[in-house]
């Protein structure tokens, strides 16, 4: 099987796969701009996330991550943070 789609919480399934199980992800998690005063939109995925994301991915993996203008910085710190090459 060339691909497979998972739905459900992100960090629920990424802590079931297995480490370095990923070859590519790509990304569009919340903005951080409380899109409508919506709650899952209040920050952008932290150090935490993302550190999770990087056990999953393979060696030399990519990450495709959207961000918002206003709040890029925060999601690309937090990348950086977490041990991704930017």
């Amino acid at each position: 099987m060339p691909f497979k789609i998972v739905e459900g919480d992100c960090l629920d399934i990424l802590k079931r796969m297995r480490p370095d199980s990923i070859h590519s992800v790509v990304s569009d998690p919340p903005y951080g701009i409380s899109f409508l005063s919506k709650h899952w939109d209040h920050g952008v995925p932290g150090v935490d996330y993302w550190s999770e994301v990087l056990r999953v991915a393979k060696p030399g993996a990519n990450l495709l991550a959207f961000g918002g203008t206003k709040k890029f910085h925060r999601l690309t710190c937090a990348i950086e943070d977490a041990g991704w090459e930017i």
